[in-house]
């Protein structure tokens, strides 16, 4: 196996290339803690594996797919080692990444769905629109998350919220976050990158050769 298809992927249908490796790791991370008897573990990683199934599912450009896994694990295992105790700035660290990682990812999902327009398709004051629209969804992400904190706290008694100081250090970080993911997305738009996996060129005269074959049979 050449660096290139180690890297870019063709491996085989259900394990692709590096990412889906990474992927495992929450599905093994989950089982691990299933046989310690940590149920709450268990659930964040289980729950976390499937958020990154799902961008797998959405066939994202490897740059895009990446950043969603490093978020999410930065997430979930932060939560499952206790490093948002341990280290005094991981909170800011995480709510930078996820903002990040993730409100570019869901304009590319809004836009297959027909809700907002394709980044093929914008052009000068749409690619203004292009980063409102991420922008807003990145911090609303950040905000939803604080909601959840205080429901937490209040409801049922957890500790997830430091106090008005620390929200609001949070949602400055998503602010800033959010704006550079929607900032990412234009200049990707303006690039004319797809918003699809690229499929190795190897798979595709291999699929080639094999619609010939059909053809002729």
């Amino acid at each position: 196996m050449n660096a290139q298809r180690f890297f870019l992927g063709d491996w085989g249908r259900i394990v692709r290339d590096p990412l889906d490796v990474l992927r495992l790791v929450f599905l093994g991370g989950a089982i691990v803690a299933i046989v310690a008897g940590d149920v709450e573990a268990a659930v964040r990683l289980g729950g976390t594996f499937l958020i990154v199934l799902f961008a797998r599912w959405l066939d994202l450009p490897r740059l895009f797919d990446l950043g969603v896994i490093l978020g999410m694990a930065l997430q979930a295992f932060g939560n499952v080692a206790n490093l948002f105790d341990s280290f005094k700035y991981y909170d800011l660290v995480v709510h930078f990444a996820n903002p990040l990682a993730v409100a570019p990812c869901v304009y590319i999902l809004l836009a297959r769905l027909e809700v907002v327009p394709e980044l093929s398709d914008a052009t000068g004051r749409h690619q203004l629109g292009i980063f409102i629209v991420t922008f807003c969804i990145g911090f609303t992400i950040g905000a939803g998350y604080e909601i959840y904190e205080w429901v937490a706290d209040n409801w049922f008694g957890a500790s997830l919220q430091v106090g008005y100081t620390d929200t609001i250090g949070d949602l400055t970080d998503d602010a800033i976050a959010s704006a550079l993911g929607g900032w990412f997305l234009v200049l990707w738009a303006q690039r004319g990158w797809g918003t699809m996996r690229r499929v190795p060129a190897r798979r595709v005269r291999l699929h080639h050769r094999a619609g010939e074959r059909a053809h002729r049979a």
